[in-house]
């Protein structure tokens, strides 16, 4: 159980967790082609790392800003229940913050459709886009992978390590292939169910809670469900 002394970072991913959808995914399913079909492959068969992947990707893609934002705002929603968690946890007086291996783009665009207070740090990549020609800026210049997954665009491992030093717990919720190396490092693990990051899990027996949505999420932190947190 957690000491209410001790200091508390929720970390938590975007795309696919607190969105009902994942943006790049659907974005590459809309505006793509076959080619991008047989890069997600490749990423999916670990034969390309996730940087990789995401640069080809949109590179691939022959749309403008407007044209990708307003299809974003107007298809992709976030979890209904997300303001209320985020609200029950600042009650909480425990601390929040981004982990995306998505971008910065159309994360504080759905924040602000939504009506929701950017008063937390969001870790994460950026596009820039010349005309229709979309490029890719990763939030870490690295090589390599401890875990030998193949470099991501916003090491999560890193962001959860340096996080470490300051918080004697770090509480962690995902659903991706992104969130893989950051279960090493949380001391509470929340995985969406039937999701990319559940199977690992399953598969390399690590213990986690799983969860269907933030309401799901809402009445395990306030109630203390499944002896998931002690809050009071």
């Amino acid at each position: 159980m957690i000491n209410m002394e001790e200091n508390k970072l929720i970390l938590c991913d975007f795309d696919g967790t607190i969105t009902e959808k994942d943006v790049n995914d659907t974005v590459f399913d809309f505006f793509g082609n076959e080619k991008n079909k047989k890069i997600e492959q490749q990423y999916i068969n670990n034969r390309m790392s996730e940087r990789e992947a995401l640069k080809k990707h949109y590179l691939n893609l022959n749309v403008s800003e407007k044209n990708f934002l307003n299809y974003i705002l107007n298809n992709i929603k976030i979890d209904s229940y997300f303001s209320q968690f985020l609200k029950l946890i600042s009650e909480k007086e425990t601390e929040f913050a981004v982990v995306s291996g998505g971008f910065i783009n159309y994360i504080k665009p759905l924040f602000k459709k939504y009506n929701i207070n950017i008063n937390f740090k969001i870790h994460a990549n950026k596009l820039t886009f010349d005309n229709k020609t979309i490029n890719t800026e990763f939030l870490h210049d690295i090589e390599t992978c401890h875990q030998d997954f193949g470099t991501c665009g916003n090491c999560k491992y890193k962001i959860a390590k340096k996080y470490k030093r300051n918080f004697d717990q770090i509480i962690y919720i995902g659903d991706g292939m992104t969130d893989r190396c950051v279960v090493e490092l949380a001391d509470h693990l929340y995985v969406k169910s039937n999701s990319r990051l559940e199977k690992y899990c399953d598969k390399k027996e690590i213990k986690y809670i799983a969860f269907d949505s933030f309401l799901d999420l809402y009445h395990m932190f306030k109630e203390d469900k499944r002896n998931a947190l002690s809050w009071d």
